[in-house]
Formats: structure tokens, sequence, C-alpha cells
């Protein structure tokens, strides 16, 4: 009964206004009308209380409406008190149904034992009683709305979970085929090198073999075998290109000058510990070989004086692409300094990003770290390095 507290509080009240009443209707109550005021207690405390089973609390209802007709006749009282228990216990115990038959049967009892009662009484009486009801039932309504909105809730709060499982489920799931279809990957081009690489070069072996026997004793031979070697070569060379071409996906050829500094910026995590943070706008276009070169090196020589002169714990770069143009924008936060010396470094950079006809500037400050911003205009005429460029050293 933890929920309806409220409720045995105005019980306790409106019992303590029904015994009230009988001692003023009777100035002096006989043992047998003491005893009948102690069972209609005993009843009434029992049915909220302690009965369990529906047909008991039924029952002893019934047996109450029986016992407020009798004492109201017998007794007396103030006739409201009793119709006041009825309805809290109808509204409380029972079902919507069964609370809506009751509260019928208690305002017509009302009514009927109204008639003995002056006109003001009367009103009184019934006025309060159905006023009462009113705001039982409705109560009862609100309750009944709200116990189903936390049910909803409840569903809902399980449903979410159940989701939050299901897409760990499939998370799971998702990253097994993706290790299985590596694996399968894997499996094919180790089956591709060894039927087109591995019978290419069992060829030039025994090929090889032959022109190191005939050279000497037929130089011709040998010089045609080995220029059939040459072709024979030459197409497997072709070939083992096209394998390589169709296993490396697209997205990585365009790409690649961005995969290639996000290496370069893990590599450089790991062995210092700063904090070094990437960012892009949405679009992105791909760079050609000069871009890739220039910013690569630009950004590998930034890290390495923001760490050795800057002391900097946390570098920002952000690469903001438009329809015409990259701006890349760097900045730690370093110690800084107000009478920077532009030295080889700073100078390279600039050199470097002017040779592509683009823009370069800096800006420093003490305490207030190291700014570099370049912004270099697409182009697409391919320039191309060695790939070693992006892997030597400063």
């Amino acid at each position: 009964m933890g929920n309806n507290e409220n409720f045995v509080i105005i019980r306790y009240i409106t019992i303590f206004f029904i015994i009230v009443g009988m001692v003023i209707s009777k100035k002096t109550l006989t043992s047998s009308m003491f005893i009948f005021i102690l069972i209609f207690i005993i009843n009434s405390q029992l049915r909220f209380f302690s009965l369990q089973k529906h047909f008991h609390k039924m029952f002893s209802f019934v047996i109450e409406i029986i016992f407020t007709i009798t004492a109201n006749v017998w007794i007396g009282g103030f006739l409201f008190t009793y119709l006041i228990l009825l309805a809290i216990d109808s509204n409380v115990i029972f079902n919507k149904k069964e609370a809506i038959i009751f509260d019928i049967i208690i305002i017509i009892e009302g009514i009927v034992f109204s008639l003995n009662y002056g006109m003001e009484n009367r009103g009184i009486n019934l006025g309060v009683t159905i006023l009462v009801i009113f705001v039982l039932y409705f109560t009862k309504d609100e309750k009944e709305r709200k116990l189903k909105a936390q049910d909803l809730y409840d569903r809902l709060k399980i449903s979410e979970e159940n989701l939050k499982n299901a897409n760990k489920e499939l998370e799971l799931y998702a990253a097994s085929i993706e290790e299985i279809t590596t694996l399968r990957e894997r499996n094919r081009i180790s089956r591709e090198i060894h039927d087109s690489v591995g019978h290419a070069l069992s060829t030039m072996v025994i090929q090889l073999g032959a022109v190191e026997k005939m050279i000497k004793k037929d130089p011709d031979a040998a010089e045609k075998i080995t220029k059939n070697l040459r072709k024979f070569t030459q197409r497997s060379l072709d070939e083992v290109r096209m394998a390589v071409r169709e296993i490396k996906p697209k997205e990585f050829e365009k790409f690649e000058g961005i995969l290639n500094i996000q290496e370069l910026i893990n590599n450089f995590k790991k062995m210092t510990g700063v904090d070094v943070r990437l960012s892009f706008t949405k679009e992105k276009w791909s760079f050609n070989s000069d871009q890739s070169f220039v910013i690569y090196r630009i950004i590998q020589e930034f890290l390495s004086n923001s760490v050795r002169h800057g002391k900097a714990t946390v570098i920002h770069i952000m690469m903001a692409y438009t329809l015409k143009s990259v701006v890349v924008t760097l900045k730690d936060n370093g110690i800084g300094s107000d009478g920077l010396v532009e030295g080889f470094g700073m100078k390279s950079m600039r050199e470097r990003v002017g040779a592509l006809g683009g823009y370069f500037e800096y800006t420093s400050k003490k305490g207030q770290g190291f700014l570099v911003r370049i912004e270099i205009e697409k182009q697409e005429k391919l320039k191309v390095h060695n790939e070693g460029d992006f892997n030597g050293s400063n």
C-alpha cells in the first residue's frame, strides 16, 4: 500500500470523524454499539491492509455497505463520512469498472439517506460525497495513465538495451566478417602470386640455366634465348603491375597523400607522446605528387620544430579543402617567441610552397605557441617523386 500513503491518512481522518459523529449523535454508547463500531473498523482495516483475494475484498466491501446503513440508522453520525470511507476503498482497491458500479451504489445510498436530513444537510452530504468521488475517480485515472506511461518507458528502456546489445553483436559480427574477408583476400593474393609470379620466376630460372650451359658452346642460341627471356620477363612484370593495381583500392590512390600524412602523425605520436590532432573538411580532393611531397615535408618539419624548439605538448593540424585550393593550418601550444628569426627550416618551407605558386605565412608570440598557414592551389599535372622521399629524414 506504499503508493496509497495519502489515502491511508485520509482514511484514518475519516474514521476519526465517523467516531466523532457517533459520539455527538449518541451521548451514551451501549456495549452493543461499541462492539458494532469495533467490528466496523476491523472489517474496514482488514479489507484495506490484509485481505489478498479479490473475492474476500468484494465480500468485505458489501458487508461495510450494510454496516454503513446500520450505523447511520442505529447510531447516527455524519452521513458523508461513511460515504467518503466507502468511496476511498472503492476507487483504491477495485478496478475501474468495479469502482464505477460501487460509486453509483454509494451515491444512491447517499440520496436515500439524505432524505432524513434537512435541505442544507442533504446538500452537504451529497455534494461532499459526489465531489470526493469525482476527485478519487480522476486521481485513479491519472494514476493508471502514469502506470501505463511508466510501463511504456520500461519497455522502451528494455528495447533500447536490446538494440544496444544487438548493435554490439552486429559490430562483432561485422568485425569477424571483415577478418574472414581479409583472410580470404590474402589467400587469393597468395594464389595469384604463386600462379603468376611463381611460374614466371621458375621459367626464368630454367631458361637462365639453359643460357649458362649454352653461352660457351652456342653463343647465338644463348643470345636468342636471352632475348626471348627478356620479353617474357617484361610481360611477367606487366602482369605483376596489373595485379597490384587491381589489388590496390582506388580510394588509396586518391588519398594516398593524406594516408601518408596520417601515418607520419601516428608514428610521431608514438615516438614523442605529443597529442597531434588532425582534422579535415568534409569534402576532399586528391593531391598530385608535388603537393603531397611539399605538404608532407612541411608537416614533418613543423612537428619536429614544435617539440625541439617550442616544447609543445598539443599540435592541431587542419586541412580545409575548397574548390580551388587547400589551406593547411598548423598550430601548437609551445612557448612561442616574440622575436623569431627565420631559419633554414622556415626558409625551406617557404621555398617549397612558393615553387608550387602557393602562399605561406607564420606567426608566433611568447606564451601563445607557433602557427603556420599555407595555401596551395589545386593542380592536375603530376610530377613523380621517389616513394623514398616520404620516408626520408629531415
